[in-house]
């Protein structure tokens, strides 16, 4: 106990990757053909909810009922915060509308995107059902411990920028098994992590900034990491629509590295 409350990050950390992967080490393993059995797709969905239960786990040890009650708090912080839940539903969806348009002008004919916001891992599933699910363990299943634990606990010795290059390295770490399960990250060419882990790295630069701007609200950054997700996976006839999309998010985390910057070092808490 008193080595979890001296390195916390470091806990949940190991604790995430240790959760995450025993649900994809298998999955890998079945993709790649080391094995003979077949492992369900869903383990991919299970192993999101890694960082989440690596911070209730953490967060029970370090600060007992009194931090649990805070982190419940911040799940579903929506109090004064319409304005950021709006911008975490629509904001993807208009820079996917965006992408299209500017798709049509470069290719000269419309990209086909009648299949908006199916998947193509879980195909079998119910487009709404699609949804919930990404939503439940992509969105707060990582952000409850990427921006819900990590950020505020890094964010009590580091500046809000330092704060989320750091965390930026975790996640996309954690992603390391995809690589060899998921359609998307198998698509990938060989130096394609490093793509990848430029794209998380302003990725985490605008969820820090989200997550602050909304007061420490987890779910208003799980709701926009989930609809980003969805929208930047949805197959379509051309590739350019997610590369818009990923140069936009780029642009943004560019962007917001002065308000970063300019932020107090603990981070906020939710009354």
């Amino acid at each position: 106990m008193v080595s979890v409350s001296r390195h916390p990050v470091v806990t949940f950390v190991v604790l995430s990757y240790a959760i995450s992967w025993a649900f994809w080490v298998p999955l890998l393993a079945d993709r790649q053909g080391w094995v003979s059995f077949s492992a369900s797709p869903y383990l991919h969905l299970a192993g999101g909810l890694g960082p989440a239960i690596a911070a209730i786990i953490v967060t029970a040890f370090v600060a007992g009922r009194v931090g649990l009650a805070d982190l419940g708090r911040r799940v579903v912080a929506v109090r004064g915060r319409a304005r950021w839940l709006l911008l975490a539903v629509l904001g993807p969806l208009v820079l996917f509308a965006i992408a299209v348009v500017v798709a049509r002008v470069v290719d000269g004919v419309w990209p086909d995107v009648n299949r908006f916001g199916a998947s193509v891992e879980y195909a079998a599933l119910p487009l709404l059902v699609f949804w919930a699910a990404n939503l439940l363990f992509y969105g707060f299943g990582e952000e409850i411990g990427w921006r819900g634990f990590a950020q505020p606990t890094l964010q009590r010795r580091h500046s809000a920028l330092v704060t989320a290059l750091i965390v930026s390295a975790m996640w996309a770490a954690w992603h390391l098994p995809l690589f060899g399960i998921t359609p998307t990250y198998r698509a990938m060419p060989a130096a394609g992590f490093i793509g990848f882990a430029v794209s998380i790295l302003v990725a985490s630069l605008v969820f820090a900034w989200l997550y602050l701007k909304s007061s420490g609200s987890i779910v208003v950054v799980a709701v926009f990491h989930a609809v980003f997700d969805i929208a930047t996976t949805t197959p379509t006839s051309t590739p350019l629509i997610p590369t818009l999309m990923g140069a936009v998010i780029t642009i943004a985390g560019l962007a917001v590295i002065p308000s970063l910057l300019k932020s107090r070092r603990r981070a906020p808490t939710v009354a």
